[in-house]
Parts: C-alpha cells; sequence; structure tokens
C-alpha cells in the first residue's frame, strides 16, 4: 500500500440489508479484509479455528432470534468463505471516547477505535442509513452489521467501548474462556453493537437514545460502555451496561462538562479488570495506568481545537489505533479516519479520511420526522 498517499474513505448508500450492500460494493475486496482480519497475523490459531467459530457465532445468533441474522447471512452469501458470522459476534476492540459542549453549538463526540486486526484502517467505509426518522451515518467495515460508532443529523452521536474483564476465577486466560462459554450458552441476549444500531434506528431523539441504552429489560451479550452526544450542548453521557444492570453518569457532572471514557468502568464499586494489549513508544504502562492516562487525555482534548489523530498523544494514540472519529450532530458533521502502521513502525498513520457535512435540508427533515 501507498503509504505517502491519503485515500476517500467511502461513503455508501446502504439498504435494508446494509452490510450485504456494503460487500456487494467490492466483492473481492470485502474477501481479501476478511481474509486479513481472521488471519495469523491477528492469531496463529485462527486460520484453523474460523470454520468452527463462525458455525458456533451462527447457532448462537440463531438462539438469541437475533434481528440482524437475515442480513449477516446476505453477508455470508456475498463473501462466500467462513468467517461473516465469527466477525459479527467478536467483541475485542478498546477505545478512548469523549463528550463535551461544542465552542462552536452542540456536543462533540471525539472517539478513538482501537483493534488489534490488520488491514481495518485503509478499509473504513462510511454507510449511510435511511430511516423514518432520518438518515444515520456509521463509521465501519464491509459484513459488519452493528454499529461501532455513528452520527444522525440532529439527534445524536454515540460509540461503543468495550468494558473491562469480569473477574471469575482471577486467572485471565481461565477467566476469558469461562466468560465466553457463559455467552455462547447464553440466551435471550444482544450485542452491544446491534444494540446500538437499533438505537440509531429508532431512537429521535438524544433522551429517547439514553432511555433506549439504560433499560434493563434488555440483558447485554456482554458488558459494554456507550457514549452519547445529544444535538444541545448539555447533551452528553456514558451508560454502563453489564447484563440487565445500568449505571448513566451525565457529562454536565463533570470537570469543564468533558466526559471521558475509556475501557474500565466510571463507577468505582463495579467489578472489573482493565483492558490493555496495544503498545507505544512511550514507558511501559499497567492496564490501569493506561487506562487512566487515556481517559484523562481524551477528556482534556475537548478543551482543544481537535482535528484528528494528528493531535492524538500516546498512548491514547497506539499501536492497534485503526480509526478516529469526530462528530457534532447539531451540525451534522462527522469526520472519519482510518489508520495503519507502515512495515517496521509501532504507530500507525491515517491512510483514508471522509468529512461529512449533512446538508440543511436532511437536517430539518430529521428534525421534522423526529418530532411529536
Amino acid at each position: 500500500m501507498d503509504f505517502g498517499r491519503v485515500l476517500d474513505i467511502p461513503l455508501l448508500d446502504v439498504g435494508r440489508l446494509s452490510s450485504g450492500d456494503l460487500c456487494r460494493h467490492d466483492p473481492e475486496g470485502a474477501r481479501r479484509l476478511l481474509r486479513a482480519v481472521l488471519g495469523a497475523r491477528s492469531h496463529p490459531l485462527l486460520p484453523y479455528v474460523t470454520r468452527f467459530l463462525d458455525r458456533a457465532s451462527h447457532s448462537w445468533l440463531v438462539r438469541q432470534s437475533n434481528p440482524y441474522l437475515e442480513e449477516i447471512r446476505d453477508v455470508a452469501a456475498v463473501l462466500r468463505r467462513p468467517g461473516a458470522y465469527f466477525l459479527n459476534t467478536v467483541y475485542e476492540w478498546a477505545c478512548s471516547t469523549s463528550v463535551a459542549p461544542d465552542t462552536q453549538g452542540g456536543a462533540r463526540m471525539i472517539r478513538v477505535l482501537d483493534w488489534g486486526m490488520p488491514g481495518l484502517g485503509r478499509n473504513v467505509v462510511v454507510a449511510r442509513h435511511s430511516t423514518k426518522l432520518g438518515a444515520f451515518y456509521s463509521a465501519t467495515w464491509p459484513g459488519y452489521a452493528g454499529v461501532l460508532t455513528g452520527m444522525a443529523p440532529a439527534r445524536f452521536s454515540a460509540a461503543i467501548n468495550q468494558a473491562p474483564k469480569m473477574p471469575v476465577l482471577g486467572m485471565e486466560l481461565i477467566d476469558e474462556v469461562i466468560s465466553r462459554f457463559r455467552v455462547m450458552r447464553s440466551r435471550g441476549v444482544v450485542p452491544g453493537s446491534h444494540l446500538l444500531r437499533r438505537v440509531f434506528e429508532h431512537a429521535p431523539d438524544y433522551d429517547t437514545a439514553v432511555e433506549m441504552l439504560a433499560d434493563e429489560s434488555v440483558e447485554l451479550a456482554v458488558p459494554a460502555l456507550f457514549t452519547l452526544a445529544g444535538s444541545e450542548g448539555d447533551e452528553g453521557c456514558v451508560v454502563e451496561a453489564f447484563g440487565s444492570q445500568r449505571r448513566v453518569h451525565r457529562a454536565a457532572s463533570a470537570k469543564d462538562g468533558a466526559l471521558g471514557v475509556a475501557n474500565q468502568w466510571l463507577s468505582p464499586d463495579l467489578e472489573g479488570k482493565a483492558r490493555n494489549h496495544a503498545v507505544g513508544t512511550g514507558p511501559a504502562m499497567t492496564a490501569e495506568e493506561n487506562n487512566r492516562a487515556r481517559r484523562t487525555m481524551v477528556a482534556k482534548l475537548q478543551r482543544e481545537s481537535f482535528q484528528g489523530a494528528a493531535d492524538l498523544p500516546e498512548p491514547v494514540l497506539n499501536s492497534h489505533t485503526v480509526m478516529v472519529v469526530v462528530a457534532n450532530a447539531q451540525r451534522g458533521e462527522m469526520m472519519v479516519e482510518g489508520l495503519e502502521a507502515s512495515e517496521g513502525s509501532v504507530i500507525p498513520r491515517v491512510v483514508a479520511r471522509r468529512s461529512i457535512v449533512a446538508t440543511a435540508e436532511s437536517r430539518s427533515q430529521t428534525v421534522s420526522r423526529g418530532a411529536p
């Protein structure tokens, strides 16, 4: 790949089977991405167990009566190789996200997505979904049905962070195996990225989005942290979600109204072990130190004129960073950058970029459709 040139991230309109539509735009490119993501560079054993993991993931989605199963089946039909179901149930990303009032109006969300799989940065796409409430934009990859990071003009922006590891026996590898086994045996649960997509499809405004994410009648498959930024400056929060329990932290109560989150709970009484598998060029940190630093730094960025990855300090920027997003729903603006590391480099650089500004007509349609 030519690392001297920044590519344009594709902006693609999608229909009812959105992730399949993205694959059909460039089927061979989607297959290359799947081969890279599920190849030996991600994990030496992945090429040998992908078919088994794919079958297990399909069975799990069937047991949950997952509303996006038909769409993921469409992805599998387009790709014609194992991996589509596993890709849509894997939960391996780390993130740094913050929300605060924007000095130019509305609320701003800054989101840095870390996912230690090769090829993701240069294959980022932005999907434009049409709903009865108006359009929303999802920064994603071909074949992925959930929403990890999105912006709905005049409604809200939102992102999902991986929550800390939940202790079982206190031994990391065994705890990981037990936790995954429990998830595979569960019923009536929903992946966090699928819940966030449902919110973008059905929530007419920020308050309703918070209500949906904080709904304790919905049980999550795996704990998650949701960040929401509304269309007004005082609309921002982080929702801690674990099982059917929820905690809501408002940005208005944070210093300068800037609330940051990494991969550790904001509630000090909740159990969980901080996550971090990425590296940088600075001194080594424990996972707990790394999470505290990322949370503090990503909140501090809200006090500055943040322009994107070039303004990121380490360890917010690290070896696993694949995407940076800045979004303001009031103005209908969303900037997305894809990052990759060149051969021999630890820290990635921007290889693709897309800036979106929703038209005034689009924003007014969203407001009128969402009004009672």
